[in-house]
């Protein structure tokens, strides 16, 4: 069996599951740039258009129901429609859904976020996470009285263009989309998520224009890397030494613990943007920090820093946020963390087995099973891996299963989800065993 002849039998079998969404997908494309309004959701042949979604399941327009270990790129940590959730959005419908004033659930979600985060004395709220580093980033600039930030090579911190960027072969700044402009790279360096020396010279060299170093605790595009020891602290004394802020982007890791990465590794950074898991499933980016950094929003009749939006912390998401974030409890954090710990050592059995040219991360209720970092050094081999792995997704798909990149587990989980997930990718991966050789 060769790789086209896999990918054809899988497309195939898709085609026919997807009759309603292939029809859909073609109308979109009449009115949405590349039929769709998001990245990441659309994929040959053609996305799945799902119309339900309720605890570990979703249902797309043509029936199928699907297990989803996606749960909106990590977002829904108690999985689709949870009632408490659903019912507290219901409630506040009825109430209202914004108005130009503030709402006592954005107090109370913004006393909980405190309290909880270390780094957080107080926090304003956005609308994406990409908003939220965004801001935290511009507050940094404004403190410090500096413009250039310092990134790692690969990270994402949304769609903001001033982070839209990784490392050339030379060190230089590469953007990584058009539409920047051509003096961004002015603004930015980066170094290698990890690599200690390449930072420090980085920071040392620029400490006067440097206002911050922006980083994620985990690194989670493409899958999950975890730092090395003493990474997060390194970076911690050294930004601390130089005079420079330190931003975690915790927009996907506040989900590891309680307080998020920055209690897990026990580093406290200045500033930390937060969103997804925040909003109960709604839209939400927040950002927050040390008290005398997040006075410039509220230092003056004319602030220094100016923040508007109108959906800011309206009453639907600060309700939402709120019922979800009460019902993290550390019962709740145990019962993630045991569930991510038993799919990791069923993928690792899996790949050990099949011999596989694969490798597993975990931290808390993420995994990731990623192609091997030897792969890596050649990038047509890299190029192949990656195709054969969306096929392995899409076949999971044809047999009632959602993945990408990360498997984001629930509080609605169990070892069910769990057995019918690896038992259903054990034979997926046997199938397609031969095409990695």
């Amino acid at each position: 069996m060769t790789l086209s002849e896999w990918q054809n039998r899988i497309e195939s079998r898709y085609r026919e599951r997807t009759p309603k969404s292939r029809e859909l997908f073609r109308e979109a494309r009449r009115f949405l740039p590349g039929g769709d309004t998001r990245l990441g959701t659309c994929f040959p042949p053609h996305p799945s258009y799902m119309v339900r979604g309720e605890g570990s399941y979703l249902q797309d327009v043509d029936g199928n129901r699907i297990l989803d270990f996606t749960n909106n790129a990590t977002t829904l940590i108690h999985g689709h429609s949870h009632p408490e959730i659903a019912e507290t959005i219901r409630t506040q419908g009825g109430r209202g859904t914004g108005w130009m004033a503030p709402n006592p659930h954005q107090v109370k979600l913004a006393r909980l976020l405190c309290r909880r985060l270390p780094s957080v004395d107080r926090i304003r709220f956005c609308n994406s996470g990409t908003e939220a580093n965004m801001h935290a980033i511009k507050v940094a600039r404004a403190f410090t009285g500096r413009d250039v930030i310092l990134k790692m090579a690969g990270a994402y911190h949304g769609t903001y263009e001033g982070t839209e960027f990784s490392r050339a072969d030379d060190g230089r700044p590469l953007a990584l989309v058009t539409g920047i402009p051509g003096n961004e790279s002015d603004n930015v360096l980066v170094a290698p998520f990890g690599d200690e020396e390449t930072a420090r010279n980085l920071m040392e060299t620029h400490r006067d224009r440097l206002a911050a170093v922006v980083v994620n605790p985990v690194m989670t595009q493409g899958g999950l890397g975890l730092p090395p020891e003493g990474y997060l602290q390194f970076l911690r004394e050294t930004t601390h030494r130089l005079g420079i802020l330190l931003v975690f982007d915790e927009v996907i890791t506040f989900r590891i613990a309680s307080g998020g990465g920055q209690e897990h590794y026990g580093v406290v950074p200045d500033l930390t943007a937060l969103g997804k898991i925040i909003g109960g499933g709604l839209p939400v980016g927040a950002f927050g920090g040390r008290e005398d950094i997040m006075a410039l929003f509220a230092d003056g009749p004319t602030p220094s820093v100016s923040h508007a939006g109108t959906l800011n912390g309206n009453p639907m998401t600060s309700a939402a946020g709120l019922k979800a974030m009460e019902m993290l409890t550390p019962e709740a954090f145990e019962h993630l963390s045991r569930l991510g710990g038993s799919l990791r050592d069923e993928l690792q059995r899996i790949v050990r087995d099949l011999q596989l040219p694969l490798e597993v991360n975990r931290i808390a209720s993420l995994v990731s099973l990623d192609l091997a970092a030897h792969l890596r050094s050649d990038a047509a081999t890299w190029e192949r891996g990656a195709r054969i792995m969306s096929l392995v997704h899409l076949a999971l798909l044809n047999r009632g299963i959602k993945l990408y990149a990360l498997y984001a587990l629930t509080t609605v989980m169990g070892e069910a989800e769990i057995r019918i997930l690896t038992g259903n990718l054990r034979e997926v991966l046997e199938e397609a065993r031969p095409l990695f050789s």
